[in-house]
């Protein structure tokens, strides 16, 4: 950016964390971005904030998967933070239900897409293609979303990663913006831990930011300003650094072999 005066930038949240940390240590010139699209994964608020803060400009999330082109975007001066925005003409979502009925506004529900840019199925698969995409083309993400009263689409996490604890749905992602609000947190994930009454509990995998420092109870008391008691997490584990797949999205899978043996009394 500073060396060729771009003005759009497109990249993965973990990324642009990165960015705006070594932004926060070692300045450059910025001043050229006009645009920074950032998809693959939610921006978690204390990043928009910080990058607002340290780089300027406003962050455009973008929502799509492999199976089809981005079906939601942030648009620039219509920007809701936090928000994967507006799909754009002629793709069309729904949020339906686990019977597949259309959920009210700010429901959460499963996100469908019909797009002529979804794919046609997967290579000699056809088990996961019925699975994935129904006979009048709806293409099932596996997703939780809601759409609010002003068209505005809100990601709300995978079907497969939701933590059920005692029979009460619980979002990963719900978990780690409260913990995101933390001053010291720089990275967070969260992923359901077996538990022998619950069933499974949230654990947390936290990752400090440099020179400062929190404990488990301080984490905890500062989340219950923001999560109802039974999505506090009740295992925080402190990391140098969260494994990662190759796009740089948390890998749970690798957080919950991490985790011990199912606790409880």
């Amino acid at each position: 950016v500073e060396r060729f005066r771009a003005t759009f930038v497109f990249c993965l949240p973990a990324l642009w964390q990165f960015v705006t940390e070594e932004q926060t240590r070692n300045p450059r010139d910025v001043s050229s971005l006009r645009v920074i699209f950032i998809g693959g994964d939610s921006v978690s608020p204390s990043l928009q904030k910080r990058s607002r803060e340290i780089i300027g400009g406003e962050i455009q999330e973008a929502y799509g998967m492999t199976e089809t082109l981005p079906i939601a975007y942030g648009r620039k001066g219509a920007v809701r933070p936090g928000s994967m925005g507006k799909p754009p003409y002629g793709c069309d979502l729904r949020i339906v239900n686990v019977d597949g009925r259309d959920v009210a506004t700010g429901e959460t529900g499963e996100i469908l897409v019909h797009s002529p840019t979804n794919c046609v199925g997967y290579w000699n698969d056809p088990v996961s293609t019925r699975a994935a995409i129904d006979d009048e083309g709806w293409l099932h993400t596996g997703d939780l979303g809601l759409r609010d009263l002003d068209g505005y689409y809100w990601f709300k996490g995978r079907l497969k990663q939701i933590i059920i604890r005692a029979g009460s749905n619980i979002s990963p992602q719900e978990v780690e913006e409260a913990m995101y609000r933390h001053p010291a947190v720089l990275e967070v994930g969260v992923a359901g831990a077996p538990h022998s009454i619950y069933g499974e509990v949230v654990a947390a995998f936290v990752v400090l930011r440099e020179g400062l420092s929190a404990g488990e109870a301080e984490i905890r008391a500062f989340c219950g300003q923001y999560l109802a008691d039974y999505k506090l997490p009740e295992r925080i584990v402190f990391l140098d650094a969260l494994p990662k797949g190759l796009t740089g999205k948390v890998d749970r899978r690798a957080l919950k072999e991490m985790l011990p043996p199912a606790a409880g009394v």
